[in-house]
């Protein structure tokens, strides 16, 4: 289950965090892990999602259950034997206390609050075994502020590859459908929704995905189709009777991926997302997903549909040394399906030496192709 909280039902929200308060208020966590008294860790801003233990924070199962209780309760779950998992999501406040020279060699300490979105997601015995679990997830709300130009300063792609991206998704580009891939989850999400705020304003953007996840907050014709009650699947079905001139969708999991498939092949835009550790792998991966929902499908013609649905993959890796960037390290163009084989032309790709991306001879020519294709059906 769920749940959403209001922001005055967060503001005890410290008071129930417990132990883990200091963790929460500290900018650079991101992710808060218990896994039982003495098992704590945290994923910091800027370190490729690695752990670092923190514990001991609880003392005692019954202190960690008061915490999971409590931050339950924001929603309204209860659990217990017959409900032993929860997810509830939450607002509250983060401090971040700076100093200001006034002057007269003295520090002026100001703390200012900035809203914190967060997910929390615990699951209870007998579901979880020897201990409660605990996961707690902050979303920052300045990485759904990037812009591209923040990205280009960055070195996470390009000029070149940022002027292929674009052109793809604007009204004089071949108006592609994309499919990002990478080994890190929260990057693809950042980077998909940078690309969907980006898309013609005048187009009207149906996002099917959680909002905590992809907001695509500055696109001003786009509406939101949150997985639920309904799964997945059948609200692209319905978002393709919503004059959706795009459809843009979280990562794909299950059945969806052969509905994205079929509506992308009968004139839809699409942006989607996929972690795989590559663009090859990931296109097996949608062909696994597909075969699950209709195992009858031929293997061949299936490779043919998905060919043609996703002609353009952005393939994101983390890099944890030296810099700890997540960079775009492949652009590659599904070309079509040969022998039984995908056919995948690099248009970009990433040079360890120089730690940047370099364009190959088919990338500069691809905008031309793509728009053939169209125009050839």
């Amino acid at each position: 289950m769920d749940t959403s909280t209001s922001d005055s039902a967060a503001t005890d929200l410290v008071t129930l965090l417990g132990p883990l308060a200091g963790w929460y208020a500290d900018p650079t966590v991101m992710e808060i892990i218990v896994d039982g008294p003495g098992r704590e860790s945290v994923v910091r801003s800027g370190t490729a999602n690695s752990l670092t233990d923190i514990g001991p924070v609880f003392s005692s199962q019954a202190e960690l259950r008061q915490v999971i209780d409590g931050l339950m309760a924001l929603g309204g779950i209860t659990l217990g034997t017959g409900n032993t998992i929860g997810e509830v999501r939450f607002t509250g406040y983060q401090s971040s206390l700076t100093a200001t020279p006034t002057g007269q060699g003295t520090e002026k300490w100001t703390d200012a609050q900035t809203v914190q979105r967060a997910r929390a997601v615990a699951v209870i015995p007998p579901t979880s075994v020897g201990s409660a679990h605990l996961f707690i997830e902050k979303i920052d709300p300045a990485k759904f502020s990037f812009t591209w130009e923040k990205l280009l300063q960055w070195g996470v792609l390009t000029t070149a590859a940022y002027d292929l991206i674009a052109s793809a998704i604007c009204y004089q580009g071949p108006n592609t459908n994309i499919l990002v891939v990478g080994d890190t989850r929260n990057a693809k999400n950042y980077l998909l929704n940078l690309l969907a705020e980006s898309l013609p304003a005048e187009e009207r953007v149906v996002v099917v995905a959680d909002t905590f996840q992809l907001p695509v907050a500055r696109h001003k014709r786009r509406i939101h189709l949150e997985p639920g009650p309904s799964t997945a699947q059948r609200l692209l079905e319905v978002a393709a009777h919503m004059h959706a001139d795009w459809l843009v969708t979280g990562d794909i999991h299950g059945a969806e991926a052969l509905s994205l498939v079929q509506l992308l092949n009968s004139g839809h835009h699409g942006l989607t997302t996929l972690c795989a550790q590559g663009p090859l792998e990931a296109l097996t991966q949608i062909e696994t997903l597909c075969l699950a929902a209709n195992p009858s499908l031929g293997l061949p013609e299936l490779r043919s549909l998905i060919a043609s649905a996703l002609p353009l993959i952005i393939f994101m890796k983390s890099y944890v040394l030296p810099d700890h960037r997540i960079k775009v390290t492949q652009l590659v163009e599904v070309a079509g399906v040969k022998n039984d084989r995908y056919v995948l032309q690099p248009l970009f790709f990433y040079d360890n030496d120089q730690g940047t991306l370099h364009p190959t001879e088919a990338g500069n020519t691809w905008a031309e192709r793509a728009r053939n294709r169209i125009i050839m059906g």
